[in-house]
């Protein structure tokens, strides 16, 4: 491993040197010898003459070649790396080039050292900087290039969780959030996004860790809390998270499998397999009830008195849909209402009329409605225990809520094994014959209302603690009190009380068993009648579905892409067994001599650096489950527009190749250079229609800035016209949110949000990102949401709270569904320029004004393309979450907020596209939206509907228009490819393309009357024809 090295003095070198070297000496001895530092003659007598590496040396010329020092009595020898040559050094540079120098005391290691964070510590060092209590080799922290224990560097220095304001012990998120960097714990992070609650000492029955400053010298007056009760402080607290996450985030991915195998038998006509996934859900969500059952929102019809929910005043309440008394409480009922409806539409598939419609918005709505419900009861059953635990000051209450809902990973296949209903038990009430949904009275295959459950004999009503006294009579039919059963020996006791929720799943189970049986029936009789055509439709609409499905989760994996960051590291520690050192005073051994370390390994493995998190591509959310609805529905309004599949192996349906008429190119994804470019293209081909772009004055005002820039200088002329057009006529005031332009805010208070549709994340501000994130844990099937305005004095104190502090917006969660969309919508209509911008508003009308479906369809595609980045982004997630927002507009029956795709547009509309300060009445917070929207329909009349109908197709299609059009994105990259820069260039290459017909449009073609072999269904004007 190392060079052999000999150096000795003149005078005894016959007694140390080897034979060899002997023998080399002996020719040389009358030789005159040279120093090979100084390169001088040793001559005289007497004199000292050091060898070393086959080299003379006189002792002052024995130097280190780094520092100069004179090796003596010791010297290192080393190779320089990538060369032959081997130098002499002192120790601390031998030590020092090998990096084994103590990073504290900057002395050479000898013997036993620990390595961490990248530094190395000999065994006194590697201690805490505080008390100097020796670190463990698991339990290493740094702060500032110091090392601390465990206990001081989370009282003194640990970064503190956004979420549960507990000391971060170990690996951390850190999550951009305008001008601050915030740090979650990983769980803590995933409660927050998903369920959009945070843990806390409090809500966990823990005493509160409070921020302690730390002052040299002075680390005794604070010694609370003691290192044990930390300790045991943190592993409770992480306990109980990271039991709560995996918990909870293991029912999310369960439930939603579920819920996506639903949808997709339903579109691929599998009544059997539709089944078995309904009720392998009816056993899940079975799970959830029973960990709700005991909050008595659910089952007495009060709610609990939470100030997160309180309603603000009586103004407030007013416009409540419904009081929070009895919001809370129809959730389980929403949630088996969907489930009902899905198995109505199950049901209708072994119809065997070929005229069989379904609505395609209730058959979208409903797999959202299940979705969304579900959501809500998780949540509100989360924070009620969380709210429980802190009047208990106590964890069991959280602890028993999650370990009921675990209990439905026990359900992985045949569901009907675990369901012990009889296809004849009954759900309806013995004494009056009606049907049972609330709570009632329970014995073997009986049911009793409440209200109907009285003694036989006496006609008192049995109260339901008195149930464990009362007895029945099953020959006679006949109830007994405590009081009469003494005189009816053939009565026996059994009754049960039976809760609202178990009532409901009970109900499930029965509308399952006897729909199973019902479709068992019916596939008898059709199996015979199934045709080769059919079968085939079927695996390809099946194809299809699972390419969404696999889309949605890559795209979800690359969106949410979050790494975790480590203040804590696992030590490695080393022992240093030889080195090369030579003593001028010994004896060289006959054994070479070099660095020789052994370093213990890693107990954890070698991946202790950044990791991925939330990124699982084969796992679903119950977010992407709305996401799957979307692009389906997408899909059925523009077929020809999505995709086909052509398999590659006949038993791999993995491996389907996918012919696409999109790019599949999100704008999300485009670099700046790209998306110029873009809009370069976008402009040359609107430019070509007079009736879109009808003078070049319009044409010159609407060409990308940077572009423009590059070939203008301050005085020309356009360069002022370009100013002046991008001049904000309102100028925002430092520190306000609200009337702040996008492009000012998202860079000021913005935030990398995942709420967009792409792959990428988006930048978007603060204020959009925490309001749409809290309506999309809110019940949006109230009536009037976005249509009514909420309290307005509540209005203006959440403004003016946002403004004085635009970093950390309030807790929407403390609003209603009302309040946080007019407050969204006010955001949305006092931007300085509207989000579709005064610029384009003439292109967005022409191009409602065309006739030609196709052509209109190119057009608006074009014009979107136009729009500002941050223009963009907002508008993207506002359409995604609108698009959301109408499937809640019909709940059941006459249930639901009313606002379909039409009227959210006929509300939005006045608030994101019109003509800036023309047309547009100034207003006050105080006024009314009808008051806004009649003066814009008045002073815009003419356009006014057009308007509408823009913003309706717009979130119509959001999923496609989040795509850049593959003809523009085959255009951009051809300029790249051939370097062409600036609009005038861009321009001709686009028109002679364009003259020449060398653009491919079919994905804007409109087929008509056409029945599709490869898409889940055919749309008839609104209908899904199956």
């Amino acid at each position: 491993m190392s060079t052999q090295l000999d150096l000795k003095r003149n005078h005894q070198h016959e007694h140390t040197a080897s034979s060899t070297e002997y023998s080399n000496n002996r020719q040389i001895r009358n030789m005159k010898k040279k120093c090979a530092h100084c390169h001088k003659d040793i001559q005289g007598q007497g004199k000292t003459t050091l060898k070393a590496l086959n080299n003379y040396y006189h002792e002052e010329c024995f130097t280190c070649r780094d520092c100069g020092v004179l090796l003596k009595p010791k010297y290192f020898p080393y190779e320089l790396p990538g060369t032959n040559e081997t130098i002499l050094l002192c120790q601390y540079d031998y030590f020092r080039r090998h990096n084994l120098l103590c990073h504290v005391c900057d002395k050479p290691l000898r013997g036993l050292y620990y390595t961490a964070f990248g530094n190395r510590y000999d065994e006194e060092h590697f201690s805490c900087s505080i008390c100097g209590v020796p670190c463990g080799v698991k339990k290493c922290f740094m702060h500032e290039d110091k090392l601390y224990c465990k206990y001081h560097f989370l009282k003194f220095f640990s970064k503190r969780c956004s979420g549960c304001d507990y000391p971060i012990s170990d690996q951390y998120i850190e999550f951009p959030k305008g001008d601050e960097i915030h740090c979650w714990h990983p769980e803590c992070y995933g409660i927050h996004k998903y369920w959009h609650v945070n843990l806390s000492a409090e809500t966990l029955g823990l005493l509160a860790l409070p921020v302690v400053r730390y002052e040299e010298g002075n680390i005794d007056n604070n010694i609370n809390p003691i290192p044990k009760e930390l300790d045991r402080q943190m592993q409770a607290f992480n306990s109980i998270m990271s039991r709560t996450w995996s918990v909870l985030y293991r029912f999310e991915e369960e439930t939603a499998a579920c819920i996506s195998d639903m949808f997709q038998y339903l579109t691929i006509f599998d009544q059997m397999k539709g089944i078995e996934a309904t009720a392998l859900f009816v056993l899940k969500i079975e799970c959830l009830f029973k960990a709700i059952g005991t909050f008595e929102v659910f089952n007495s019809g009060t709610a609990p008195k939470d100030r997160n929910y309180q309603t603000i005043g009586p103004e407030e309440a007013a416009n409540e849909a419904d009081s929070s008394t009895s919001k809370y409480s129809k959730f389980p009922r929403n949630l088996s209402t969907k489930i009902m409806i899905y198995l109505q539409l199950l049901r209708k598939l072994s119809s065997e009329s070929k005229d069989t419609k379904v609505n395609l918005s209730s058959f979208m709505s409903v797999i959202t409605g299940l979705t969304h419900f579900l959501k809500l009861l998780t949540r509100y059953g989360f924070h009620t225990a969380l709210e429980k635990n802190k009047l208990n000051r106590s964890a069991t209450i959280l602890l028993r809520f999650l370990r009921e809902i675990e209990k439905n990973e026990l359900f992985e296949k045949d569901p009907f094994s675990y369901i012990d209903v009889s296809i004849n038990a009954t759900d309806n009430c013995a004494e009056c014959g009606r049907y049972i949904q609330e709570e009632c009275v329970q014995f073997q295959d009986n049911r009793w209302h409440l209200s109907c459950f009285s003694c036989s004999m006496c006609k008192q009503r049995i109260d339901t603690h008195d149930l464990g006294d009362a007895t029945y009579n099953k020959s006679l039919k006949r109830i007994m009190c405590s009081r009469c059963s003494p005189n009816d020996p053939a009565s026996i006791p059994g009754f049960k009380y039976i809760t609202k929720l178990a009532q409901l799943v009970f109900l499930l189970k029965i509308a399952l068993v006897r729909s199973k049986a019902v479709m068992e029936v019916q596939m008898k009789t059709k199996a015979s009648k199934t045709s080769i055509s059919e079968a085939h439709n079927s695996v390809s609409m099946q194809q299809t579905y699972i390419r969404t499905l696999n889309d949605i989760k890559r795209l979800r994996s690359r969106r949410e892409y979050v790494r975790v960051t480590h203040d804590k590291e696992e030590a490695r520690k080393s022992v240093i067994l030889e080195t090369s050192e030579v003593d001028l005073n010994g004896y060289a051994s006959k054994k070479n001599k070099g660095l020789l370390i052994h370093t213990d390994p890693l107990t954890n493995g070698n991946d202790t650096t950044h990791s991925n998190v939330f990124a699982d591509t084969k796992t679903l959310t119950l977010d992407d489950i709305s996401r799957i609805v979307a692009v389906e529905q997408a899909r059925e309004l523009r077929p020809n527009a999505f995709t086909h599949f052509k398999k590659l192996r006949e038993n791999d349906e993995e491996t389907a190749n996918v012919i696409s008429k999109k790019s599949g190119v999100y704008y999300s994804e485009l670099t700046s250079d790209e998306l110029l470019i873009i809009q370069s293209i976008s402009l040359s081909l609107l430019a070509s229609n007079n009736k879109i772009v009808p003078d070049d004055n319009s044409l010159r005002r609407l060409i990308p800035l940077k572009q423009k820039m590059e070939k203008s200088s301050p005085g020309n002329f356009w360069w002022k016209m370009k100013i002046m057009m991008n001049k904000e006529t309102k100028k925002p005031s430092d520190g306000k949110v609200f009337g702040t332009p996008l492009e000012v805010l998202s860079n000021k208070w913005g935030v990398e949000s995942d709420l967009g549709i792409g792959p990428s994340r988006i930048r978007i501000p603060i204020i959009i990102d925490e309001l749409i994130s809290s309506l999309r844990q809110m019940d949006m099937s109230v009536e009037g949401i976005f249509r009514k305005n909420g309290n307005i004095k509540r209005l203006k104190i959440l403004t003016l709270d946002i403004d004085n502090n635009p970093s950390e917006p309030p807790d929407f969660s403390k609003e209603n569904a009302i309040q946080l969309s007019a407050l969204l919508k006010k955001y949305i209509r006092e931007l300085p320029d509207p989000l579709l911008t005064t610029a384009l508003y003439n292109l967005w009308i022409n191009s409602a004004k065309i006739n030609s479906s196709s052509e209109k369809q190119m057009t608006i595609a074009l014009v979107y393309s136009m729009l500002p980045v941050y223009n963009r982004n907002v508008l993207e997630v506002m359409l995604s979450f609108l698009c959301w927002t109408a499937s809640f507009s019909h709940i059941e029956n006459e249930m639901g907020s009313k606002m379909d795709i039409h009227n959210l547009s006929t509300v939005i509309t006045p608030n994101i596209l019109h003509m800036h300060n023309n047309g547009v009445p100034s207003v006050t917070s105080s006024e009314v939206s009808r008051t806004y929207n009649d003066t814009f329909a008045h002073n815009e009349g003419e356009t006014y509907f057009l308007a509408i109908e823009v913003v309706d197709y717009l979130i119509t299609h959001n999923e496609e228009m989040a795509v850049v059009p593959k003809f523009l994105t085959a255009l951009m990259k051809e300029i790249k490819n051939k370097k062409i820069e600036g609009y005038e260039l861009i321009n001709k290459y686009v028109q002679e393309r364009w003259k020449n017909k060398e653009i491919d449009l079919s994905e804007f073609e409109i087929q008509r009357n056409v029945q599709m072999k490869h898409s889940t269904s055919v749309v008839t004007q609104g209908e899904v024809k199956r």
